[in-house]
Order: C-alpha cells, then structure tokens, then sequence
C-alpha cells in the first residue's frame, strides 16, 4: 500500500490560516447580523440594487449620444431624446434614493454594532479573573479590542456587501465593454490590479506595525497621562521631572516615526511603479478602440461607454480587490477582538450558593502561584479564626499578605490546599455568594466619581437607596465631613465631572470605611485601614473597630502595630511562609520577626528628639 503523500506543514499552516480566517469572518457577520437585522438587511439590499444602475446609466448615456447622432440628420425627434433623457433622470433619482437609504441605514448599523460590540467587551472584562488583570498582555489585548469597535466590524460587513454589489457591476458593465472588442474589458481589468496589490501588500505590513507597537504605544500614552493627570501634576512639579517625562514620550514618537517613514517610502516608490503600469495597460487599450473608431467600425455612443466604463471598470475592479484585502485586513484586527473575547473567564456564580453567616475561616497549607511563572507567592499556610476573633497579618511588603486576602475573599482560587467555611470546602460554593457574606477596605481603595451616597451604597447595590443605612455607616466609619458637603449625601465627588468636590486622602479613606460598614457581612477585611488617617481619626477608627468586630470575623492588614494590638492572633508572614503566629504578648515574648518589627517602630516614638545643630553665635556688627 503506497503511503499517503501529506501536505508541508507551510501548506497545513496557510490551510489553518484560512480556516480560522473564515471562522473569523463567519462570527463577524454575526456580530453584525445581531446588532440590527433590519438595517443589516436594508443596507445590503440598496447597495446591490444600486450596484445595477452604473450599466444602466452608461447604456442609456450611449443610447441617447447615438440618438443625437442621428438626429443632426433629421432621423430622430425631439420627444424620443426626451424620454431617453427622462430615463436618465429616474435613474439619477433613484440612485440618490438607494445612496441616502443606504447610507442612513449604514450609520444606524454601525452605532447598534458599536454598542453591541462595547458591551460584549465591558461583559467580558467583568467575567474575566482578578489574575487576568494583573497581566500586561490582558491589558494589551482588552487596549487592542476597544481599539478596533468602531470600525472594524461594520468595515468587514460594507466590504464584503461591497463584493457583491462589485461583482454586480462588473458584469453588466463589463458586458457592454465586451461589445467593443475581445481585449479590452481584460486589460481595463488588469489595469487595476497593480495598485490592489501594493495596497494590500502595505495595509498587511501596517497592521504588523501596529501589533508590534501596541506595548510601546501603552507606555507612551501612560508617560502622557502622568503629564496631565491632576492627581500627580503637584509632585510632578515639585520634583521638576517634566522633561526626562517628555523627553522619553518622544523617544517613542521617534521610534514609531522611524518606522512609519520606511513604510511610507517603500509604499510610495511601489505605489508610483503600480500607477505607471496602470496607465500605459489603459493606453494599450485605448489604442485598440481608437483603430476600430478609425475604421468606422463603432458609434460615437460606443466610444462614450469605453470612455466612461473605464473609470467605471477601474474603479470596481479596485473596488472588488481592495474589498477582499480589505477584509482579509479588518479580519486579522478582528483576530484581536476574538481572541480577548477568547479568554478564559471565571464564572462567579458556579458552584452551590451560600447561605447563612460565617463562622469559621481555615487555611490547610494553601498555597498560590501566579499563572506562567514559577514562583510561588505563598507556600503551606495554615490558620483558623472564628466568629468573634480578630486575625491580624504582619509582615513586609512582598510577604504575601495582600495575595493571602484575595484568597480569603476568593478573588483567588489556591494553586494548593484548602480553604474550609465552616468546615466545608470553599471550593464547592458559588464565590459571589460567599463573597455577599464579605465586607473589605483595600489599601489602594475605590474613590468614585460619584456621588457620596453612591460611594457608599456600591457595597450592595440593591440597597442604593437606602439613606438611613448609608447615613449610619457614614457616621460609624467618622465621615461627618458629608454632612457639610453642599447636597450632603448627594454632593458629586471627584474632579472628573462638572461640580465634584474633591476631597482629602483620609476623607476618601473614611468613606471606603462606611462602605465596607454598609454591606451587611459575617467577615470583615481592613487592608491598612488607617493608612491615610490623621493620629486623631486612627484613634477614633481603632475604637470603631473594636466596636464593630465584637461579633463577626475580622482580618486585618497593616503595618501600624497600634491597629495591630487589636487582634486576637497575629500571622507573621516571611516569603510567602507563616514565620511567627500567636497574640501580641505571646509575639513580644518570643523576641523574634514580630518584636524586632514593633521595637523598630515603638523606637520611633520614644527616642529622644535629635538635639538642635549649634552654630557659631555672629556678633552684631556696631
């Protein structure tokens, strides 16, 4: 039996290609198709009826050049040049008909598509884990899809009813060309094809660019941004370091210009020799219709159809070309839209629902690793709290404490393990329904350009309007500073929108507080909860823990050892690793990690001041 011979991989790969890329044209009409059937339809309808009337147009143009011609012999009257004319008329109308239709329809198409496409993206940024937005390339490829909604989709959709109406009109103009002679409609045609090709062959090499570019035009934008963000504009002036910001933001101008400049060179030289050829295919064939009018053998209406259905064939032959590289193009910025759609989501309402308060939180040797990388940010870490304990996590930055709480919250899921609620694998339930049982103040908390009754009523949306409720957790977390905002509650914040009130670093933290107080939880999470307090505010917060901790879980992060001293057990954290766990006298006892972090912070209360430098006393001159 004689083997079967198989394809090179270069020939599986290009197969492979084409595949994808008509899966990828195949779920880009749908996208369309979804976004307004009706207009969709509409618009594909008027453009290949429209497609028919440039023969139609060019036919009776040449009937009525031939019926003038005869009438300069007295062989045709005044009335029949009038209906060939009223012809035309209605053809020129219902041209504009068709064009102002489809155009109407066109625009309507693309603003559904652009909102449809938008909120598949803002769908899909909400399914994706916490990890995926700790990646550069999540960032990359989410930058990549917003940047091709607007475009690309309605693009490959007009294009390829372009083709169809293109192929319309070819042939029926092309059919009265061919009356002309035998090789005229195909050097017309070959005319058009050099520039296609060189078009194609740079719109490729474009889009190649743009992808190699995508990571440095993220940094270059975000040096941009530090230039003109209000929140960083004071230290940036203080440390005076707008030049080395700018001198960077145009090295990579420089280094993108580098590149566009070569492109658009070598597109230009091709683009010239693509024109050149072009011209002399189209004298070729003028030359052949000049011999045949010479020798009487056309009309003059005859020569107005090769004149007029050259530009005519040109431009459709262009048209037609240019629409299939042009949608094999929009195809490969698509790719980009398909494949951030692609990414693997995290369903948080997979799994048994929760129900009840919490009770018991622990840790059976969980371990995490980020995806793609080899090193492990916790390892073998194990503890239990329950209700009515608070659980405290000390260690330096890069210990792995924030990471520890987004296991916690289950933001994370464990790369090794078990987490146990209330004795039960954490694993089985649904973690938007564990998390419902869960209130958190993170370290880089949430400042919403909202109004200051939104800010803290986001906790649980359902209770937005809820005043009292938020009314209460503004008053639990110190907030009193809302009650003299102009509108109160419902003062806008933020400098983002027209009337915001901007408000102090503490005051901001204050009411991630009452947000966290807000949503009715068994577990409390304070991520230094007092980082942007005043001494007086973090007295008065540390006693509203107190209070509000009596009867739930409470895990606290911070590396202020007076909100420390609150917890029942503190968990020293090293590498990743529990070093030291036990309460506050037990660790000072121990004289380890702890004791030498608190006596290193207690020296910084108690020492003595530094005495004042003297200097030599200067006389006064007489």
């Amino acid at each position: 039996m004689t083997a079967a011979v198989r394809p090179p991989p270069e020939a599986r790969d290009e197969a492979l290609s084409w595949r994808s890329r008509l899966q990828d044209l195949w779920q880009t009409l749908g996208l369309v198709w979804r976004a307004s059937p009706r207009h969709s339809l509409i618009y594909a309808l008027t453009t290949l009826l429209g497609s028919a009337l440039p023969a139609a147009n060019l036919y009776v143009g040449k009937l009525l050049l031939d019926e003038i011609a005869q009438a300069a012999q007295g062989r045709v009257t005044y009335q029949a040049l009038l209906a060939l004319l009223g012809v035309q008329v209605a053809l020129g109308v219902l041209g504009s008909l068709l064009s102002t239709v489809g155009t109407a329809s066109q625009q309507l198409l693309g603003d559904s598509l652009q909102h449809s496409v938008s909120r598949r993206i803002l769908d899909k940024s909400s399914e994706l884990s916490v990890e995926a937005f700790e990646n550069a390339e999540t960032y990359d490829r989410l930058q990549q899809a917003y940047r091709e909604v607007g475009s690309r989709p309605l693009g490959v959709a007009t294009q390829l009813v372009g083709l169809a109406g293109a192929a319309v009109t070819l042939a029926s103009v092309g059919a009265l060309m061919a009356r002309l002679g035998f090789w005229v409609l195909p050097l017309v045609i070959l005319a058009s094809v050099p520039g296609v090709i060189v078009s194609n062959r740079f719109g490729v090499e474009g889009y190649r660019m743009l992808r190699r570019q995508t990571h440095d035009a993220r940094v270059q934008n975000y040096l941009g941004s530090l230039l003109t963000s209000d929140t960083l504009v004071k230290e940036v002036r203080l440390f005076g370091f707008e030049p080395y910001l700018l001198r960077r933001w145009r090295e990579y101008y420089l280094g993108f210009r580098v590149q566009l400049e070569a492109l658009v060179r070598r597109r230009a030289g091709w683009g010239f020799l693509a024109a050149l050829s072009s011209a002399l295919l189209i004298a070729l064939a003028s030359a052949l219709i000049l011999r045949r009018a010479a020798a009487g053998e056309i009309s003059v209406g005859d020569f107005s159809v090769f004149v007029l259905g050259i530009a005519q064939v040109q431009n459709t032959v262009s048209g037609l070309l240019n629409g299939v590289s042009g949608i094999y193009q929009n195809l490969l910025y698509m790719r980009n839209l398909f494949s951030f759609l692609e990414l693997p989501t995290r369903d948080l309402d997979a799994g048994e629902p929760w129900s009840g308060p919490i009770e018991t939180i622990e840790f059976r040797a969980v371990g995490f690793r980020y995806p793609l990388t080899d090193r492990d940010v916790l390892r073998g870490v194990s503890f239990t709290v329950r209700r009515g304990e608070a659980l405290a996590l000390v260690g330096e930055n890069g210990a792995g404490k924030t990471t520890l709480v987004k296991l916690l919250t289950m933001l994370f899921e464990p790369s090794s393990g078990t987490i146990l609620l209330n004795g039960q694998d954490a694993a089985r339930f649904s973690p938007r329904s564990v998390q419902r049982e869960m209130s958190i103040i993170f370290q880089d908390f949430g400042q919403y350009q909202m109004s200051a009754r939104e800010n803290v009523a986001l906790a649980e949306v359902t209770r937005l309007d809820d005043r009292p409720g938020v009314q209460g957790a503004v008053d639990r977390a110190g907030a009193a500073f809302v009650d003299d905002l102009p509108g109160g509650l419902e003062a806008p914040l933020g400098r983002l929108f027209t009337g915001g009130r901007q408000l102090s670093g503490g005051q901001w933290q204050r009411l991630a507080l009452a947000r966290l107080y807000f949503r009715r939880a068994s577990v409390l999470v304070f991520d230094e909860p007092t980082a942007a307090l005043d001494a007086r505010a973090e007295s008065e917060t540390i006693q509203a823990l107190r209070e509000e901790t009596r009867d739930r879980i409470t895990l606290l992060i911070s590396h202020r050892f007076s909100t420390v001293r609150l917890a029942d057990t503190i968990v020293v954290l090293e590498g990743g690793v529990i070093v030291e766990s036990g309460s506050h006298a037990e660790l000072i006892a121990q004289r380890g990690k702890y004791a030498a972090l608190y006596d290193l912070q207690a020296k910084g209360y108690l020492a003595e001041p530094p005495a004042p430098v003297s200097r030599p006393r200067v006389q006064d001159e007489p």
